[in-house]
């Protein structure tokens, strides 16, 4: 369906579960973009904060169920099961979109029928709003460096075509953490990706989003979708964090003083070594808590940057 002056449809879908502190500037984020043929759906895991009043408010503006779900991954491929549009993607219920990004994404795709997914830079904000600074890691990918590399590409400042979609399916339901890289994967796989060097979303980092979490679980779940495309181990840019938390690991066991499983968590921390100045960098973050992992990933591909300037301008 389109609409009367041929703008694509674009269905935005927003999982949501207990999200109340956020979800409604999101909401407000995706509406404002007054976009003249948007269809909007909320997929909600049965929150019990003040979630459903919020959606309840704007009723009559999108589309929203409320019910218990396995989690964000079933929540987001539920909205695409519901979607009709030309174009999709999802917000997350903490994260917003730029002014105008529905225009602009539907008149790239317009301008370039050939694209099949195209993405954007993010700002990155905090609880409040407040701006970090832009994505660091966010620049041109193809299959084989999302494959040995890691993830260039933020998850609310990407679109794809509803085409892509029905040709290599929804999300992975196995995946907790990082469902969107292995369907960057997935599509990079059949296409090339399109890059935008401008702002599309704004991410949210706090303590309780997933994007901050450095987990033993996160961290293999990453490498465990890298081998599956092919990779010999994790790609390389995650694996100064994987040795950090390998390592945090062993000290907190060995403070348990539950030596067979340090000892195993030793052995897999020598053998994955990698360069010291980022384990350093993890490792100082991690002790310092959520906020400081989330100004790490921001910010260390610039330190890194300005540090091998530096060095350069020695030689």
């Amino acid at each position: 369906m389109k609409a009367s002056n041929n703008w694509p449809k674009i269905s935005v879908i927003t999982p949501s579960f207990n999200q109340a502190q956020f979800i409604e500037r999101t909401i407000q984020s995706v509406l404002s973009q007054n976009y003249p043929c948007l269809e909007y759906i909320v997929i909600d895991g049965a929150s019990t904060d003040n979630t459903l009043n919020l959606l309840r408010q704007y009723q009559t503006q999108l589309t929203w169920i409320s019910e218990p779900d396995r989690g964000q991954t079933e929540a987001i491929n539920k909205g695409f099961k519901l979607a009709t549009g030309d174009i999709v993607c999802w917000l997350n219920a903490d994260d917003e979109f730029m002014p105008g990004t529905l225009q602009w994404v539907a008149a790239y795709f317009s301008q370039h029928p050939e694209a099949m997914l195209v993405y954007g830079q993010a700002e990155a904000i905090d609880e409040a709003g407040r701006f970090y600074g832009y994505r660091g890691n966010v620049k041109p990918t193809n299959y084989k460096e999302l494959v040995t590399l890691g993830d260039f590409i933020v998850q609310p400042a990407a679109f794809w075509r509803a085409r892509l979609l029905a040709e290599v399916g929804s999300l992975d339901e196995s995946l907790t953490y990082c469902m969107d890289y292995e369907y960057w994967l997935r599509a990079s796989r059949k296409y090339p990706l399109h890059h935008v060097p401008i702002p599309l979303a704004r991410e949210r980092f706090h303590s309780n989003a997933k994007t901050t979490q450095a987990t033993l679980e996160r961290i293999q779940e990453i490498e465990s979708v890298a081998r599956r495309y092919g990779s010999s181990g994790i790609p390389s840019r995650f694996r100064a964090e994987r040795t950090a938390i390998y390592f945090s690991e062993t000290v907190r066991q060995l403070r348990l003083r539950r030596w067979s499983v340090a000892k195993h968590f030793w052995k897999l921390t020598v053998s994955q070594f990698s360069p010291s100045l980022r384990i350093l960098f993890h490792l100082l973050a991690l002790s310092l808590g959520a906020k400081s992992v989330t100004k790490m990933r921001l910010y260390y591909d610039r330190w890194r940057k300005l540090m091998i300037l530096r060095v350069l301008s020695f030689q």
